[in-house]
């Protein structure tokens, strides 16, 4: 009877799934290294390669986790690409079977970029030449091919570390939101505290209005009483005498 690892690795003479991986140096479209699946070709190394020049070509205003493929008709394939945490490296992978699952491929290029980055070096990356680095990474490249070949194996673990990733990215999203709201509630407290202020400002100067116009219409009343008063005696005074 067979094992699990025996139907996960192909026989003599079956070609694998993945059959390139590369590095390639952005700024300059430096190719740094290579690895090949023994059962490629020429014709389909060309193909990859290719491929993987006119995305570099692409790929000159990279970020970050920029992500890019092209199609390798050629080899009836796929080519994925992918940008280190710097920008500073494009991951490339080639898969023969255009069913293999983006998903693990970019899982694939996630970790070939923190494994060639803690491998070499941020420096050896920046100074190294064509193709210098493709026997250092050779055996880290190709345990990695061999290891990301089974799709499915893979699939369900790149599936969990999607999940986690998203609840993060929802549980960032939900701080933020609380912030922006503790922010919001603060200049509404604010804007309340000020309109509260101005109608006691408002109440006060009415009041002193009133007060005003009161005593400006008790003025207008001695005025008036006074004028009626003084014609009255003037009329009223002949008589007497």
């Amino acid at each position: 009877s067979s094992t699990d690892d025996d139907r996960s690795v192909p026989g003599p003479g079956m070609a694998e799934t993945i059959a390139f991986l590369g590095v390639a140096r952005i700024q300059d479209q430096v190719l740094l290294a290579t690895c090949y699946e023994k059962t490629v070709l020429n014709e389909e190394k060309k193909s990859y390669e290719t491929a993987l020049a006119t995305v570099l070509d692409r790929a000159k205003s990279a970020y970050p986790g920029w992500r890019d493929r092209a199609m390798c008709p050629e080899s009836e394939g796929i080519l994925y690409t992918f940008a280190d945490s710097q920008a500073l490296c494009l991951l490339a992978v080639g898969i023969r079977d255009a069913q293999y699952p983006e998903r693990v491929a970019v899982q694939l290029l996630r970790d070939v970029a923190d494994k060639v980055k803690n491998s070499q070096g941020d420096e050896a990356l920046l100074e190294a030449k064509s193709g210098s680095l493709s026997k250092p990474l050779r055996k880290l490249l190709t345990d990695l091919m061999r290891t990301y070949n089974d799709a499915g194996s893979q699939d369900k673990t790149t599936e969990v570390r999607e999940k986690v990733d998203q609840l993060k990215g929802i549980m960032q999203d939900n701080v933020k939101k609380i912030l922006e709201t503790h922010v919001t509630l603060e200049s509404l407290e604010n804007s309340s505290s000020s309109m509260s202020s101005q109608a006691n400002k408002f109440l006060k100067q009415s009041v002193d209005l009133r007060r005003q116009i009161q005593f400006r219409n008790l003025k207008i009343k001695a005025l008036v009483g006074t004028c009626v008063a003084a014609v009255i005696l003037y009329i009223v005074v002949p008589f007497i005498n």
